[in-house]
């Protein structure tokens, strides 16, 4: 069975101190997982028959292109999914609130609800 360890050699790191080094290993660590997920993305798009799926060089290749072009898209974390369910459902109370802004309790209900849908909608946006 085959390791996930990989020795990758990158001139002039060695001139790093410890820290540094330490980041420059993790950022490499990071950016090849982007690039394998990536590449297996590719795979299964091209896959077409019932054989074990295989990442050739050239997947991998394409993978890193779009990676250094800012194309690979990263998984949403759940938190992120939620708030955008959250944003939505404080909206729907919010319109509920709206029909007795009248009342104490509606003007209340509403502003909470418009508060915590306008907040549940940045916290939940996928640009960063």
């Amino acid at each position: 069975m085959a390791s996930d360890d990989l020795t990758i050699e990158v001139a002039g790191s060695s001139s790093l101190a410890p820290p540094a080094r330490q980041a420059l290993e993790e950022c490499m660590k990071a950016y090849g997982e982007d690039v394998l997920r990536e590449a297996g993305r590719l795979e299964a798009s091209l896959h077409v028959g019932g054989g074990a799926p295989m990442i050739t060089n050239s997947m991998v290749q394409e993978a890193d292109l779009l990676g250094r072009r800012g194309h690979i898209q990263r998984p949403t974390p759940k938190f992120k999914h939620a708030m955008q369910l959250v944003s939505y459902a404080a909206a729907v109370v919010a319109g509920v609130f709206a029909g007795s802004m009248d009342t104490a309790t509606g003007s209340i209900g509403f502003a909470v609800s418009a508060t915590t849908g306008i907040i549940a909608f940045f916290l939940g946006r996928n640009d960063g």
